[in-house]
């Protein structure tokens, strides 16, 4: 195994650390209309987008459309997988990363 891959195990998944940061931000600043399990999906989404923007802001139009483009590939990809889970009754914690 190489050294670059024995890394990468070691690293933390970027979206479990992403849905982690979203909970415990809800947690500690609830919905004001909501319980304290509540997640505003409205300013999770503004937030996501702004960070999106905020980093590829320096690219090019072309470069900026395209990774535009995979986001809404992803999500849709992700959200078939989800519903599917859903579906079945599977636990999402074992969504590919």
């Amino acid at each position: 195994m190489s050294e670059d891959h024995e890394a990468n195990d070691e690293r933390p998944c970027l979206h479990c650390s992403i849905i982690e940061l979203v909970n415990d931000f809800f947690a500690e600043y609830p919905v004001s209309a909501g319980g304290p399990d509540i997640v505003d999906t409205a300013e999770v989404i503004t937030a996501i987008a702004k960070v999106v923007a905020e980093l590829t802001s320096g690219q090019d139009t072309a470069i900026r459309q395209s990774m535009i483009e995979q986001l809404m590939r992803e999500i849709m990809d992700y959200d078939s997988e989800f519903r599917s889970q859903d579906a079945m009754g599977t636990d999402r914690s074992h969504a590919r990363h």
